[in-house]
């Protein structure tokens, strides 16, 4: 089971949502603040969050905003006491899976903590097939990362050949090396491999 934290600035709900989390088997953790969620979890680390939306100091929007942009694998629900849909929207676009409205429905945060737990896995899986991608990239020599750039586009050997102004022969060890380098037996598979690593 995924770590799963709290982060709202009212002590009572804290304690609400914990002693009702605590009845569907979770182990929840809770946090005052989004600077002390921050200081104390390893954001880069599997886990499920619910965070207010409305704290003062980094609210949980921003919270939010900050954890996509280090590429954190864990999943968030958001939580308001005055939630709309646009801001409901917002979240969601922002990487949220859901957004509710206190006080929380317990039915529906157990279902949603279900989903959290799966999207949290692929999260995790995705973030690992990226890091293992950016491994191999670094392994490639600037001339590698030019021709495979450059078989990408689709062009011939022999125009690439031409464009990099080496032999054709010297072109084909580049390019034996960087199908090499990545693991892969065909144009096909390198261009699934780098696709993959954007969606």
């Amino acid at each position: 089971m995924n770590n799963l934290y709290l982060v709202d600035d009212d002590q009572a709900v804290l304690d609400s949502l914990s002693w009702m989390l605590k009845g569907l088997g979770y182990q929840p953790k809770g946090f005052l603040s989004a600077d002390c969620f921050l200081k104390s979890i390893d954001i880069q680390q599997p886990a499920i969050a619910i965070l207010d939306v409305q704290m003062p100091g980094m609210d949980g929007s921003a919270l939010l905003n900050h954890m996509t942009e280090a590429e954190s694998p864990i999943t968030v629900i958001m939580l308001s006491g005055h939630g709309n849909i646009a801001m409901a929207v917002q979240a969601i676009q922002k990487g949220a899976i859901d957004f509710l409205e206190k006080p929380v429905d317990g039915d529906k945060l157990a279902s949603l903590l279900e989903q959290a737990s799966i999207q949290t896995e692929h999260n995790m899986r995705s973030k690992l097939a990226r890091q293992e991608l950016v491994n191999k990239l670094a392994t490639l020599t600037a001339r590698e990362l030019e021709v495979m750039n450059r078989v990408l586009e689709g062009k011939l050997n022999k125009v690439i050949a031409a464009e990099l102004n080496i032999a054709q022969r010297t072109l084909e060890l580049h390019r034996q090396k960087v199908m090499q380098k990545m693991q892969v037996s065909n144009i096909a598979e390198l261009a699934f491999l780098m696709g993959k690593s954007i969606a």
